[in-house]
């Protein structure tokens, strides 16, 4: 059939779904709130994955199923598809710092002097220390602490966060912390410095408490595996060994946030011995899934499913874009208490909605999304319900800071139904709307988009307070959500009634509502075109998919296939991947190595600039 045809056959089928199914709900605001309260509230301490709060909302989204009529849709009849995480780590008795100054020695202690923050196998490292500022190579700002400096085999001191942090002037984009100020940048700069080991502490000039509980940093926060020991260290610690060469740390700090140039330095005279011991802790969460089942006997088998996740960063951790709050709860209202209200609302109506209901309704809230995807990603591998008869995937991540009632809506390429479906649908809700046409980002409908499925992401924007403690509940447009709902409602419910079902199609499209809400800019290096599949149960980054007419798909390289070699570098988890393409340019050249099917294959990929 002709492509004009096929589009006009289709638009007509749509048409005369849209003209015959009422669909229009409005949803209330309060008994939205009522939800986005209880998730986003203190008591559930920022619904960290693998805490019992955690547990609690997952209770909370069965207990509100349940009341709706919904029915099992998790595993071994029950709402729950348990599965496992890495969470963080916990410190053994081995843990380490002793420095020699001359003929004295000091052995610090752990918890009042340091934390390690950054795990890996238990080792042990000794060297020469130097200061190297606040760590960072930035090329474009023109600015490098390690310029003219050699570290290989000796261990690092640096200032957390980066150059003239609360300017808004600052060359490092104002106020705003960029990759560079984060720990992890930090310890992969160092790493393929050659570096041993790494000591951060926090910067005097902008916080005033040098010694303020180093268990908020602590690695029990963390879940990366960097390749190198790293701690944070107090201040008086730091002090003491500047002292031995007559430098103060603070002055320091001013200098080089005045001449926006480092003061970097060997430290004489001085060894460190870093010994760490720490465990991996992996924990089991659970999604929580509810059906409402299709009563039409030839389609009742396919699925249209709902999906929001429900985790957060409890206190912060590794993804906070805070980290001088690190140890705060970062209750998560947008992110994600927005989008699990929307998903029970929804299930609420959907269950006693008076017309008739052709196919099945899947209802998911997802765990472990802020460590990877890694609930969605679980489920579209173990899948509850047969993921061939899945007919779409509705996804709602921070719909709750809605302005001028515009709506973010990203995979509206991945079916052509969807373009005049959406149109229809935010028009009755009185939304406005701004498109994506690909379904990847960074969000759990990414997990649907790589198995071949339709989706539809539904996002308010981004914000200022988007994964700091400040994201509350009285920051939440509760009418907006209501719009946003009313919208989804329809959506789902003429996917539900459509004949035939939406025909599914590969999107080539870089920029996505993913990584507008992930943020961007030139600390993100160059353009590689793989999706990373986010376990960590695999040496090396394996992709879930690789996207169409990039370059890594440009060069033969396919989903599943495990990259463990970059630019003759060792990769050993996407921590590394991404420190790699942060340091080559668009336009280079570089040899990659894969495992396919565990045997090793090497390909040219040329990199690209990041649209």
């Amino acid at each position: 059939m002709p492509n004009r045809t096929k589009y006009f056959v289709l638009s007509f089928c749509l048409f005369c779904a849209l003209a015959s199914f009422g669909t229009t709900h409005t949803f209330q605001p309060d008994a939205y709130m009522r939800h986005v309260k209880f998730l986003a509230s203190d008591e559930l301490q920022g619904r960290g994955n693998g805490t019992p709060e955690l547990n609690k909302a997952a209770d909370y989204i069965q207990a509100e199923f349940i009341s709706y009529g919904l029915t099992p849709g998790g595993e071994d009849g029950t709402f729950f598809q348990k599965f496992q995480l890495t969470t963080g780590s916990q410190l053994g008795p081995g843990n380490k710092l002793t420095f020699h100054i001359g003929d004295k020695s000091l052995e610090a202690s752990m918890q009042k002097d340091f934390v390690p923050i950054a795990f890996g196998e238990k080792t042990s490292v000794s060297g020469e220390i130097v200061f190297a500022g606040y760590g960072i190579s930035a090329e474009e700002y023109k600015y490098d602490d390690y310029k003219d400096l050699a570290v290989t085999d000796r261990i690092v001191l640096v200032l957390a966060h980066e150059p003239r942090e609360n300017d808004p002037s600052s060359p490092f984009d104002g106020k705003q912390l960029t990759l560079y100020g984060h720990d992890n940048t930090k310890i992969q700069n160092a790493k393929y410095r050659n570096a041993r080991a790494m000591l951060i502490v926090q910067d005097p000039a902008n916080h005033e408490d040098s010694t303020k509980d180093l268990a908020d940093a602590a690695v029990s926060n963390q879940v990366d595996e960097l390749g190198i020991p790293a701690l944070r260290i107090t201040r008086s610690l730091a002090q003491r060994l500047l002292d031995a060469q007559s430098k103060n740390l603070l002055e320091l700090q001013k200098q080089i946030d005045e001449k926006m140039a480092p003061q970097s330095f060997v430290l004489t005279g001085i060894r460190i011995q870093v010994d760490m011991d720490v465990t991996r802790v992996r924990k089991e969460v659970r999604n929580v899934a509810g059906l409402l089942p299709g009563n039409d006997p030839a389609v009742g088998e396919e699925t249209v499913v709902i999906g929001a996740h429900y985790d957060h960063l409890g206190r912060g951790g590794r993804s906070s874009m805070s980290p001088q709050l690190i140890g705060q709860i970062h209750n998560g209202a947008d992110d994600n208490a927005s989008g699990t209200a929307g998903l029970l609302e929804l299930a609420a109506w959907l269950a006693k909605d008076p017309m008739s209901r052709r196919r099945t309704y899947l209802f998911i809230a997802f765990a472990g999304e802020e460590l990877g995807l890694r609930g969605s990603e679980y489920w579209a591998s173990h899948p509850t319900r047969p993921l061939q008869k899945v007919v779409a995937m509705l996804n709602m991540d921070m719909i709750g800071r809605m302005h001028d009632d515009q709506i973010i809506l990203g995979g509206v390429g991945t079916s052509p139904v969807f373009p005049e479906l959406i149109k229809t649908a935010a028009a009755e809700a009185g939304l406005k709307f701004k498109t994506f046409q690909s379904g990847y980002g960074s969000s759990d409908h990414v997990s649907f988009y790589t198995k071949n499925l339709p989706v539809l992401f539904f996002f308010s924007g981004l914000h200022a307070d988007y994964h700091r403690p400040s994201d509350n509940w009285d920051k939440i447009n509760a009418a907006g959500a209501a719009k946003i709902l009313s919208m989804v409602y329809t959506v789902a419910s003429q996917l539900n009634a459509l004949d035939p079902r939406p025909q599914f199609t590969k999107v080539d499209d870089q920029m996505t509502p993913g990584n507008v809400r992930a943020g961007g800019g030139p600390g993100y290096g160059a353009y590689f075109g793989s999706v990373p599949d986010m376990t960590d149960e695999v040496k090396g980054v394996r992709f879930s998919d690789v996207r169409p007419n990039s370059p890594a798909a440009k060069a033969g390289l396919k989903g599943q296939d495990v990259l463990i070699q970059f630019a003759g570098k060792e990769i050993k988890n996407l921590e590394d991947f991404t420190y790699m393409l942060r340091t080559h340019k668009p336009g280079e050249t570089v040899e990659v190595v894969v495992l396919r099917d565990g045997k090793p294959l090497t390909a040219q990929v040329t990199l690209e600039v990041r649209r």
